[in-house]
């Protein structure tokens, strides 16, 4: 019966199998009860909304009448055609990282099992690729770096595949074009892996194939097509507003002029973040830089690399955030796999996979049966915003911009935006200004913290009307206005709070 078992766990049908649709289960799972999370993936979302229902050609990305390019469109028409199938909604935004998520976790082990031939192996690459839960948090937001990591996963796949079979360079370019369309500069990386790889590999002769430069024109093509079209449209509007966005600052400046430690910032947050496995990724990564340097393994040289230059260019940014390595992270998963295989005897290997098959088991009934979330990011709100939306959309009319006072431009005002289907102004941040502002539009709706309104009604008796509170937000106006406000909903489409 024990070795059955084991038959069946080790076989490579079962753990492809299991692996797809448990990633589902994990990803998908009860993300109606869960949508839009925080702020960042409000703002994506909103955004494809506004590029799905306007007349741009889904080139420019829009913010109400405002454009924006400070991101390549790929993500939102992506989002656009879940919003197409499934409706405007939480679910729908979530939708494409959510698959992308699971084809991760497919080509890692995948590409795993290519590269070592040991089905073990492959499968705990998997398996660190989903624990800790960093990964697998990002693959149930609406975010844009699980798309990413996936087009630069599955170009690294290509790209290593095309060493026997050079019609894969094409395709490798074709997914590094992706990943430029995807997130602009970082979705270069494949590109620049790819030449100094096959350089190492096969010096200036491989570089100079004709089927590897085709690939990476084609790359060229794709990923630059969305910056030829809107330099031709908007020229240098786009050029400063596209390349000043935080991703891009790639060289550091004076943010960090009195902080030189900020280098090790996401060494740092490996440290916090990637237990248990940190310590055997870090040994894995110098046992295939020696393996690479000395014994001339190509497949060490190519995991190497796929770790090192992503890691090493982004430490020198000044906008570190742990999520734009999530390019790197399957790499890690096969680095550190491979290592623990080595270390490992046959028999902890065969008692290790029925505790590996039994976590991500649980998992998916954490996610789908009990009332846990698993998350890694806080929460922002969430619950107390779409709770919110619908007094915000049923008194407001689609045109009409929301009053903020004491929040950010971001949080949380990009959440109820996205529920409500109505933008927010920015902030507001003193009483007097906001009195003013009220006398000289008594029809204008405000969002504020409670107890910020509970202060301005003792400040400003007889002047405010509180629409709908929570236990974190109020939506007031003028007591001028107290007449036009309804709580009939039954008279209006809702959007879904999902």
């Amino acid at each position: 019966m024990k070795n059955s078992l084991s038959s069946i766990l080790s076989s490579k049908t079962f753990q492809v199998v299991f692996l797809i649709y448990s990633s589902v289960l994990i990803f998908l799972g009860r993300q109606l009860d869960r949508g839009i999370t925080n702020f960042d993936g409000a703002y994506y979302a909103i955004k494809a909304r506004e590029i799905f229902s306007s007349d741009s050609l889904w080139v420019v990305t829009w913010m109400g009448q405002t454009r924006f390019f400070d991101n390549p469109p790929l993500p939102f028409w992506l989002t656009g055609l879940a919003y197409k199938i499934f409706g405007v909604s939480g679910y729908a935004a979530v939708f494409s990282s959510a698959i992308f998520g699971v084809l991760i976790v497919y080509l890692t082990y995948s590409l795993c099992n290519y590269l070592y031939k040991d089905q073990w192996t492959s499968f705990l690459a998997a398996f660190v690729l989903l624990f800790p839960g960093l990964f697998l948090d990002a693959s149930r937001r609406a975010m844009l770096d699980i798309t990413l990591a996936f087009f630069v996963t599955a170009s690294m796949y290509c790209l290593i595949k095309a060493l026997e079979n050079k019609k894969f360079y094409l395709v490798f370019g074709l997914m590094a074009g992706c990943a430029v369309l995807t997130k602009s500069l970082l979705g270069f990386f494949p590109i620049v892996i790819g030449f100094v790889f096959i350089f190492w590999h096969g010096g200036l002769r491989n570089i100079f194939d004709f089927r590897f430069l085709a690939g990476v024109a084609l790359s060229i093509i794709v990923g630059c097509s969305w910056y030829l079209v809107n330099w031709m449209m908007f020229g240098d509007l786009f050029i400063d507003r596209h390349f000043k966005t935080p991703h891009m600052q790639l060289i550091p400046g004076e943010i960090f002029s009195n902080n030189t430690l900020y280098i090790f910032g996401y060494l740092k947050d490996m440290l916090r973040n990637y237990w248990p496995w940190f310590p055997v990724t870090v040994a894995g990564v110098f046992l295939f830089a020696k393996s690479s340097f000395k014994e001339k393994d190509y497949r060490s040289m190519f995991l190497f690399l796929w770790v090192s230059i992503p890691f090493v260019i982004m430490s020198t940014s000044r906008n570190q955030t742990l999520r734009y390595l999530f390019m790197i992270f399957p790499a890690f998963g096969i680095i550190t796999a491979h290592t623990l295989a080595g270390w490992l005897k046959d028999t902890q290997k065969e008692r290790a996979l029925p505790w590996m098959v039994g976590i991500i088991m649980t998992t998916v009934l954490v996610v789908n049966v009990t009332p846990i979330q698993v998350k890694v990011s806080l929460e922002q709100n969430n619950a107390e915003l779409r709770n919110l939306a619908p007094f915000v959309h049923i008194n407001t009319k689609p045109s009409e911009t929301i009053f903020n006072y004491g929040y950010t431009h971001w949080n949380p005002t990009q959440v109820l935006g996205f529920y409500s289907e109505r933008l927010l102004e920015g902030p507001v941040k003193d009483a007097e200004t906001l009195i003013q502002k009220l006398k000289e539009n008594p029809k204008g709706t405000w969002l504020s913290p409670v107890l910020q309104f509970e202060d301005l009604e003792k400040k400003f008796p007889g002047e405010l009307y509180l629409i709908y509170a929570n236990q974190k937000f109020a939506y007031f106006t003028s007591i001028k206005n107290k007449e036009n406000i309804t709580y009939n909903f039954s008279h209006v489409k809702l959007p879904i709070v999902r």
